[in-house]
């Protein structure tokens, strides 16, 4: 059976998502929840690599279910910065991690999903005011790219440095996939709440951030790519997803006209953009045609001897609701909740780790996982060149660009239309 869940059980699993209490981490409750998380994402990720009708995600959006995975993803960011470490401190050496990794995996399963669905427009349109919280999470995560740090299992390792290093391994993951979501909220800025463009050209200055990350390429590590969650052998030249993602989400942003009202381009940003001129290679062009646009505006931005000036329109500060409704629930009692949780997180009956393991080997279906993963990239129907958008519509045709899209629109229309 190809499919996780049957279309009663996604209905049911959404309809009843509600935000968890930072209290119920670990707890039998928050299992079961997370178990439910975890089949969503398993079906979503069947249903998008099938080219099948995306259930999960219409589901979301019906129910307007999307703000509670970000809700979802920023409670473990927090979790594992405010109370892990004071649990570590409680247990320097623990002798099991399964449930402090399967309260770290949380997040990355709920980013996973969220990478996956806010691929569509109408997810944004769902967020509301949990935008600006999935902003400040997801340029948060992606800056740690910028050092983050990943290592293999090693001989002998504590309790101590295999949680450490499932934290890093993960942090690195979740970095990735955060530049998606990041570009998929640059592509819909229209769609999102007026704040937010001031926020990611302001506030986050995404253009610097971004700039850096493709100076670093942290997705680079000695002649390989990480591809899908994993370090692939890597020939120099391929361009792979998450490097693209970074790109076109700089040419979706500074050639977008929203720029010109939110950035002011000093010098010292001119500077570090003009660095982005000799990564432009035909190589690169090649592979990726839309940045063609971009190395044209970075020319007229390398010859005007001017500042160029925005005038910022007048905005409200949105406060970022979800992050301040956890903080209010610990209420600052960091030490009160680790201890509270220490016998939960570091538990060590091995009848209550059996019941947890056991209760998790099915949602960790981890051969399905593998048999549904995209592992080639697709090309586009257009110019053949590697493609990572598909059409929203018929989903069964991919580009590389809008604007290859638009060419083979008339020779498509057709096929698109009957299949739907």
């Amino acid at each position: 059976m190809d499919s996780v869940l049957l279309s009663s059980e996604i209905e049911f699993y959404v309809e009843t998502m509600s935000p968890q209490d930072i209290h119920n981490i670990g707890t039998k409750q928050w299992l079961e929840w997370h178990q439910r998380v975890q089949k969503l994402h398993q079906e979503a990720l069947v249903e998008a690599s099938q080219l099948k009708e995306e259930h999960v995600k219409e589901t979301l959006v019906a129910f307007e279910k999307v703000p509670v995975l970000v809700h979802e993803a920023i409670l473990i960011n927090i979790w594992k910065h405010k109370v892990l470490p004071r649990l570590l401190k409680l247990e320097p050496d623990p002798k099991n991690t399964f449930m402090a990794y399967s309260v770290l995996y949380h997040e990355a399963v709920c980013v996973a999903l969220l990478e996956l669905v806010m691929y569509h427009a109408n997810c944004c349109d769902t967020l509301g005011d949990a935008a600006a919280d999935l902003l400040d999470y997801a340029c948060g995560i992606a800056s740690r790219l910028l050092s983050a740090e990943q290592s293999d299992v090693e001989i002998g390792e504590t309790g101590k440095k295999e949680l450490q290093r499932q934290l890093n391994n993960l942090t690195f993951d979740i970095g990735i996939r955060a530049l998606s979501v990041i570009r998929y909220m640059a592509e819909y800025l229209d769609r999102l709440p007026l704040n937010i463009c001031s926020r990611i050209f302001d506030s986050y200055d995404i253009p610097m951030l971004f700039t850096q990350l493709l100076i670093v390429r942290p997705w680079i590590k000695d002649g390989k790519q990480y591809v899908s969650g994993k370090w692939m052998s890597w020939d120099g030249e391929a361009l792979g997803q998450a490097e693209a993602q970074v790109w076109l989400t700089l040419r979706q942003l500074l050639l977008d006209p929203a720029c010109q009202t939110y950035y002011t381009i000093t010098e010292a940003r001119r500077s570090q953009l003009l660095r982005l001129m000799m990564m432009l290679t035909p190589v690169l062009l090649d592979q990726l045609s839309p940045l063609i646009e971009l190395k044209h505006w970075l020319s007229q931005i390398s010859m005007s001897d001017q500042t160029a000036k925005c005038s910022k329109p007048l905005l409200l500060e949105t406060v970022l609701e979800v992050k301040e409704k956890i903080l209010e629930q610990a209420a600052g009692k960091w030490k009160k909740l680790a201890r509270e949780q220490l016998s939960v997180i570091f538990c060590t009956d091995q009848k209550i780790l059996m019941e947890n393991a056991q209760a998790l080997s099915e949602a960790y279906n981890t051969d399905l996982l593998e048999k549904f993963e995209i592992k080639e990239e697709a090309t586009c129907q257009q110019c053949g060149k590697n493609a990572i958008q598909r059409c929203s519509h018929c989903k069964k045709v991919w580009y590389c660009s809008r604007s290859c899209q638009v060419t083979h629109w008339p020779q498509h229309k057709d096929g698109c239309n009957k299949d739907n």
